[in-house]
């Protein structure tokens, strides 16, 4: 998908979901840490507006004093907005605090452009469902990373959200199947892991095996399996060569 190389990427990836609690901020997080780590320029935007995570899931101090809105509206520069994370070097501009912000069309295209001078990664961390928001960000993206769990509401909301992206010029795509317990239950529905691919109907890109407690993402390798997995799932993003294991 990208160059093995250290040149510029300028790859922007929207990480998007449907449903609530599936693990798509950790996966976010995972993969920028795993990006971060091999010498990319890395910066996570969150654009799930009025429910900001990621400084946590990053164990960032609570620091944040602006946030996306600011820098789009000129109460900050863009540079004001960005949090560092000193394990990877990985960067941070946190949602914005209202639920019910929606940047000008010229505003957020401007940030685009400033941010692909600038960086190898953009990675947008969407909030649930599909707002007016990311129907905005969606034909400014590259590619569109769903993150689903093994169970049917999941990827029936991943399926959703999948055609609502393609249908707004967003058909660049690749399913990342998240918590997959090492004894999956079948049902008439989920029978598998491919019934999951089926459903959503994206190629697969990982599965990401249950762990609870995951830590954030550090400036050595993860040793723990949902830490290896999001890490190889940042290799094949760039192109590398990364066994895709799947759980069970």
């Amino acid at each position: 998908m990208g160059s093995g190389g250290k040149g510029p990427v300028t790859e922007s990836l929207m990480f998007a979901s449907g449903k609530g609690g599936v693990g798509k901020s950790t996966l976010c997080a995972g993969v920028a840490g795993g990006l971060a780590r091999r010498g990319r320029r890395v910066l996570v935007v969150e654009t799930g507006c009025g429910f900001r995570s990621l400084d946590i899931l990053l164990g960032l101090p609570a620091r944040a004093v602006f946030d996306l809105s600011d820098a789009l509206e000129g109460r900050c520069s863009l540079g004001d907005a960005i949090l560092v994370h000193e394990a990877t070097q990985l960067r941070l501009i946190p949602a914005p605090g209202d639920p019910f912000y929606l940047p000008r069309p010229e505003r957020l295209e401007a940030f685009f452009h400033w941010a692909r001078d600038r960086w190898d990664f953009l990675l947008l961390d969407c909030g649930p469902g599909f707002s007016s928001l990311d129907r905005m960000l969606a034909p400014l993206c590259g590619l569109a990373v769903l993150t689903a769990t093994p169970e049917e509401a999941a990827a029936r909301c991943a399926a959703r959200v999948s055609a609502l992206l393609a249908r707004e010029g967003l058909d660049r795509q690749r399913l990342v199947i998240q918590r997959v317990p090492g004894d999956l239950r079948p049902t008439s529905v989920i029978r598998d892991l491919d019934d999951v691919i089926d459903l959503v109907g994206a190629r697969l890109l990982g599965a990401v095996p249950e762990q609870p407690g995951l830590p954030p993402p550090g400036e050595t390798l993860p040793q723990d399996p949902a830490g290896r997995e999001m890490d190889a799932i940042a290799r094949r993003l760039l192109g590398e060569q990364a066994e895709l294991l799947l759980y069970p």
